[in-house]
């Protein structure tokens, strides 16, 4: 039954990591490139999805977190697995180093900023510097899915 219960986390944790990876590039592609299209005006944009957003992405990173310990401690004596889990779990943890060093701290200063005056070419440009870079992070998850995915394959062939 543990080994079972196992593969079943490390499932759920693939389906949370691909959710998470859907979601985070869709709102790249559809949702942020309009809060930095006519800055300052448009930063309100994201004061007004700030409060939806986190009740959304905390409750999936902390469920995605949950999963990939209890998938490592599972599969602790899975060697194959165990390596790959840590790896995702190490990749993980650079995502949300990156994020509280310098991601959300930005968007956190972009988004305070007064959004009244005409517009600002500076403020247009650090949008998108910071929307080209959270590509950096969507493409480590990414990598993190694939571990988890290569984990599971090796379920067969270790158990």
């Amino acid at each position: 039954m543990l080994k079972k219960r196992s593969l079943y986390i490390l499932l759920f944790n693939s389906l949370l990591f691909g959710v998470m990876l859907g979601a985070g590039i869709s709102e790249a592609l559809f949702v942020m490139p309009t809060w930095f299209k006519a800055p300052p005006t448009s930063l309100l944009l994201i004061q007004e999805r700030a409060s939806s957003a986190m009740s959304f992405w905390i409750p999936l990173q902390m469920a995605v977190l949950g999963t990939l310990i209890s998938s490592l401690v599972l599969n602790w004596r899975a060697p194959a697995r165990r390596m790959l889990i840590a790896g995702a779990l190490g990749v993980y943890a650079l995502v949300w180093v990156a994020t509280g060093a310098w991601f959300a701290p930005e968007i956190m200063s972009l988004s305070s900023l007064a959004a009244q005056g005409p517009y600002d070419a500076d403020l247009a440009a650090r949008g998108s510097r910071w929307l080209q870079l959270s590509w950096g992070r969507h493409a480590l998850l990414a990598f993190g899915w694939v571990l988890v995915g290569t984990a599971i394959s090796k379920w067969e062939a270790a158990s």
